[in-house]
């Protein structure tokens, strides 16, 4: 399971972010939460981070493709800003008591069913297509 990640889940993610929450450190060496689990933070906190960091992937998208960088130039940096994303999604699902792998399953299956497409995600595996999965 997974791509170049050897297996990463969602429940390892969540499992890494809940325990680094309380040990996270501001730019000044201090607690950055004054609770361990990040509650401290009120929703509005948690999608201002996620927002902060999608900008910050949008104004290296946006380099790109003014030709200040290439592609390649600018890809280590992408990918870093898209793993910033991930991971500030997942700590605004915990604080919202959503688990973000069963909810993005049921959302990309939701979506397959109404624009007719037969490809699903599964938990324990990549996708599969009805009939069609039978044959892998």
């Amino acid at each position: 399971m997974g791509y170049i990640t050897d297996g990463l889940t969602f429940n390892a993610l969540r499992g890494a972010n809940t325990a680094r929450l309380p040990t996270f450190k501001n730019a000044q060496g201090q607690p950055a939460h004054s609770q361990p689990d990040g509650s401290d933070w009120s929703l509005n906190d948690w999608m201002t981070a996620v927002a902060g960091e999608t900008g910050e992937l949008a104004n290296l998208l946006k380099k790109v493709r003014r030709g200040d960088l290439s592609l390649e130039e600018a890809r280590p940096s992408i990918a870093k800003e898209l793993a910033d994303v991930v991971t500030y999604l997942d700590l605004l699902a915990m604080q919202c008591g959503v688990n973000l792998g069963q909810a993005t399953i049921d959302k990309f299956n939701e979506v397959s069913a109404r624009v007719g497409s037969p490809i699903r995600l599964k938990a324990d595996d990549w996708y599969y297509a009805p009939n069609a999965a039978e044959g892998r």
